[in-house]
């Protein structure tokens, strides 16, 4: 009806206007995070680390305790908001998949063969590979500014894995690689779901050709399944769940924009 379509447009203005708002403050916290991870052993998992009391999830005291320990200055306000915004399921605690949204932040290749390379600096060490352009990276550390105003972060490509060091901005300001939200766009109409596993889950709405989802969570496999999905945030009403990028039979659902 024309009363339900007016409402979901409004829900989705307000969800977006709310991401517009809180987006930033995310991205500093993540890397307020991942400066913390860096100073600590290897692949030390951040949400061990916040669900002090083992639970499987995290509270907000957990959070604000784990936010004290590391980096920046963010106000107990700015925490409290941010939690909520990471609440996709609004119950005061955070699942594994809503707390590591903290700790995530996207990069896109913006210019073909930048270099992927082993360590930081001049000397750079050796290349670990050509990236491609539109290709999507996961922020590791960084950004670090350099004394010849080079900026780099080290990353890992979504695609393979592959870790290393890139230039994100030249001496010159070109930009190499940008930090950029991930869209997906719906080619196929699939459902919404609340959880990974499209055995067990309940469906929260179809999903239409032309769709356009902000992804929250990068692809995982379903073991329910096989099948590739991911968590994202519709931006025609702001509903969040999951969705199969490509169905058993080779159906195409979702593919990057």
């Amino acid at each position: 009806t024309d009363a339900t379509t007016k409402v979901s447009r409004l829900r989705a203005t307000a969800s977006n206007k709310h991401a517009q708002v809180m987006e930033p403050i995310r991205t500093e916290v993540a890397q307020a995070i991942l400066s913390r991870l860096s100073k600590i052993k290897e692949d030390q998992d951040p949400f061990a680390l916040a669900d002090v009391d083992g639970d499987g999830f995290v509270s907000r005291s957990e959070f604000q305790n784990f936010m004290n320990d590391c980096p920046g200055n963010f106000s107990r306000d700015q925490l409290k908001k941010l939690f909520d915004y990471l609440d996709d399921a609004r119950v005061g605690r955070l699942e594994r998949d809503e707390f590591m949204r903290a700790a995530i932040v996207f990069y896109r290749v913006s210019r073909p063969s930048v270099d992927l390379v082993q360590t930081m600096g001049v000397a750079q060490g050796k290349l670990v590979r050509k990236l491609d352009v539109n290709e999507i990276l996961e922020l590791l550390e960084g950004p670090i500014k350099e004394i010849n105003k080079v900026v780099r972060v080290k990353c890992r490509a979504m695609k393979d894995g592959a870790i290393g060091w890139a230039t994100a901005t030249g001496s010159n300001g070109v930009v190499f690689v940008e930090q950029k939200r991930v869209h997906f766009q719906v080619k196929s109409s699939t459902t919404l779901t609340d959880v990974l596993s499209a055995k067990a889950c309940t469906t929260i709405r179809e999903l239409k050709d032309g769709e356009l989802l902000e992804v929250f969570v990068w692809e995982k496999v379903d073991p329910t399944t096989g099948l590739r999905r991911l968590k994202g945030r519709a931006l025609k009403d702001g509903s969040v769940g999951w969705a199969t990028i490509e169905g058993n039979g080779g159906t195409v659902h979702l593919t990057m924009v």
